[in-house]
């Protein structure tokens, strides 16, 4: 692969010239499909703190005999790469090659992070062994479900772990080294101020320079330690800490974003939904706001995701605000699911698309390999279908008992053509779009795919949905027993959920038409 240029980016900006904003609009999209082609020949060392992020869920069965305290019954576990560990899963998910440099111990959680690494497409053959520690693991465990609310009874840790030196600290450097002339930026997350120590920190720099490789550094804490890295990206509460100021309003911001780039050469400070300010050395300043508006359902892990595509489109030959443009539309995707996520490319790509449109919103092959990263991570799928027409009662206490029968509820959404084929001629009221978005600003919807055909066969059968919710007056032998028979036929349940009686789209437009 042809060295990429990356001394560019920092003078690379897009100009359109005269033209229709729509056409600036389409330019715009090209650019960035452009660039987030051009992610799947980026190759990135990340190196830091690596964190067993492990979440374990179950129910409290009784009280011990021996002792009043509450027995948990452990039924399902799931791991996540944590600290590090997820920007470097975040990037392998948006395309890149990446290579994880970093710290386990001798143990059997060890053996976990290789697995779930190697699981998000995550090269582990540089990680160094040290027997004298523990692989850092972090837990939450979570109680209740069904007729119980689930609520977390229970962190546990590792204790804190001491900066490497010695042997395993120059063997971090001896790989750092060894890697270098193979990739093309480097992506460092200092979380628990373990593996980036000054010599570290230094040998990234020496090999970064000698390999014009682009650098990007995040830190909770030590933001402003990283001189002569090409870009830091903290969020405004770490950017405050690191300068010493609390960011509350402009001035403070542009006070700790000032302070940051007197070490590195450029700081994108995330700002949640205010989008990310990018702040460079010479007093450029610029503003890149959010361009679709979600509402953040969980934001762990969203910083992750930010740090992947920042530094993947600066790898790619994009500008500063290509990668805040990119950085906020991928952490976008991110904030409106639950847990920590990585995000793919082609959700990105889609996002581009179709930016007009709701973030819950997928394709096919989107919705494929979300599904398909859930089951991995041990979540229950729920599936249901509908037209779901001029949204009423009905329709809402039946999504929300649907919700209730797993983890992720995924609604197929009748298009207007299949509406009219189903219902008749005057059939849908409400247009397809409209209908999509109604239904993503519901928080029990997580995910929605709108299809042509009468029936949902062919999406079953892609999917494989661990439930298929069925409304209205059914009962399992009057559904239609060829979707049953696909269903049970790969292990799935059918779940049947009553209507609320007189409730329904048919009632409504009737009444409206008595009345008008």
């Amino acid at each position: 692969m042809k060295r990429l240029d990356c001394a560019r980016f920092i003078r690379y900006n897009p100009v359109h010239p005269p033209q229709t904003e729509e056409k600036a609009k389409e330019m715009d999209k090209e650019h960035y499909l452009d660039l987030l082609e051009k992610f799947k020949r980026v190759r990135v060392m990340a190196v830091g703190d690596i964190y067993l992020d492990e979440y374990v869920f179950g129910v409290v069965t009784e009280i011990s005999l021996e002792a009043p305290i509450p027995v948990f019954e452990v039924q399902q576990r799931r791991y996540n790469p944590g600290a590090c560990g997820n920007a470097a899963c975040n990037a392998a998910a948006l395309g890149g090659k990446v290579f994880m440099v970093g710290v386990v111990g001798a143990d059997g959680n060890a053996d976990i992070v290789r697995r779930e690494f190697a699981a998000r497409g995550v090269d582990t053959s540089c990680l160094v062994v040290d027997p004298e520690r523990p692989t850092n693991t972090y837990g939450k465990w979570r109680a209740g479900g069904h007729n119980i609310p689930t609520q977390e009874m229970l962190r546990t840790d590792t204790p804190k772990p001491a900066a490497i030196s010695g042997e395993t600290e120059q063997k971090v450097i001896e790989q750092i080294r060894a890697l270098a002339p193979e990739v093309d930026a480097i992506l460092i997350g200092d979380q628990a101020t373990s593996v980036i120590t000054q010599p570290v920190l230094d040998a990234i720099v020496a090999s970064a320079k000698q390999h014009q490789l682009v650098t990007l550094a995040d830190s909770r804490k030590r933001a402003g330690m990283f001189h002569e890295i090409d870009i830091v990206a903290p969020n405004d509460a770490e950017a405050g800490l690191a300068a010493g100021v609390k960011v509350v309003d402009d001035a403070t911001l542009r006070q700790a974003g000032e302070f940051l780039v007197q070490s590195a050469r450029n700081a994108l400070v995330t700002r949640g939904p205010q989008g990310i300010t990018i702040f460079s050395r010479g007093g450029s300043v610029e503003d890149v706001p959010i361009s679709r508006p979600v509402r953040a359902v969980d934001v762990t892990g969203a910083g992750d995701t930010v740090d992947a595509a920042i530094i993947l489109t600066v790898a790619a030959g994009g500008s500063l605000r290509d990668a805040a443009f990119l950085g906020n539309l991928a952490a976008g995707i991110a904030v409106v699911q639950e847990g920590v996520v990585t995000v793919s490319n082609d959700e990105v790509a889609g996002a581009l698309e179709g930016e007009s449109g709701p973030a819950k919103l997928k394709t096919l092959p989107q919705l494929k390999r979300v599904v398909e990263k859930l089951k991995r991570e041990g979540r229950r799928v729920v599936w249901t279908n509908g037209c779901f027409d001029i949204l009423h009662v009905g329709h809402i206490t039946y999504l929300l008992n649907a919700r209730q029968k797993g983890d992720v509820l995924v609604v197929g959404l009748n298009s207007d053509k299949s509406v009219s084929e189903n219902k008749g001629p005057g059939r849908p009221v409400v247009n397809e779009k409209d209908r999509a978005l109604v239904l993503s600003a519901m928080e029990c919807v997580d995910y929605i795919i709108i299809f042509d055909d009468k029936t949902p066969m062919p999406l079953l059968d892609a999917l494989h949905p661990d439930v298929y919710a069925k409304g209205g007056d059914y009962t399992i032998n009057t559904i239609v027993q060829e979707e049953r028979r696909l269903v049970e036929s790969y292990g799935g349940e059918i779940a049947i959920i009553a209507g609320v009686e007189g409730q329904s789209t048919t009632n409504i437009i009737a009444k409206v038409m008595q009345n008008s």
